[in-house]
């Protein structure tokens, strides 16, 4: 800080849980440390997410450019970087839940739709509209890790560089 120097930093920090052990090792205190010496940073800040690293939950706290925009800049390398605050897994099982995928799947699944379209028919008929609803249950249950997949790799778009520089966190991709 005394020597007037433009400072670099090589982001690939996962956050912090906030769980004992962080607590017990200061976690949280040596990262407000760090927001508090952005804040009174005069020179410089470059913070660099490189080729496959990411930032994650608490450590956009420490490292948004906000903190000191007059000095702080963030910038991606292509493709490869990731940032958000939750990881996509944690993301796709808050957004999508199995009842939300179920109700895409009624929606996409040609061979739910027509099952769907059976069960209208069948209604009154008891075993034939039990039978048409284990087959809808079958048909679910056989997609559901394909949709929670698909899940997953949605919210990964939200974390990329190109999503990055849309929403401004980052200045442009490297």
């Amino acid at each position: 800080h005394t020597e007037d120097l433009p400072l670099i930093v090589f982001a690939n920090w996962r956050g912090f849980s906030g769980g004992q052990r962080d607590m017990f090792d200061e976690v949280l205190k040596y990262g407000s440390l760090i927001v508090d010496a952005f804040v009174s940073y005069e020179q410089p800040v470059f913070v660099f997410i490189p080729p496959h690293a990411e930032i994650r939950g608490g450590a956009w706290v420490v490292l948004d450019a906000s903190i000191n925009a007059s000095v702080m800049e963030m910038y991606a390398a292509k493709g490869t970087a990731r940032g958000g605050v939750l990881e996509a897994n944690g993301a796709a099982s808050v957004k999508y839940r199995s009842k939300d995928l179920i109700s895409t799947m009624h929606r996409l699944d040609d061979k739910l739709i027509e099952l769907d379209a059976k069960l209208a028919i069948a209604v009154g008929d008891d075993d034939s509209e039990n039978e048409v609803q284990k087959e809808i249950r079958a048909r679910e249950q056989s997609l559901l890790p394909v949709y929670e997949q698909i899940s997953v790799q949605f919210c990964e778009l939200h974390d990329t560089p190109g999503r990055m520089k849309a929403v401004g966190v980052i200045e442009t991709e490297v």
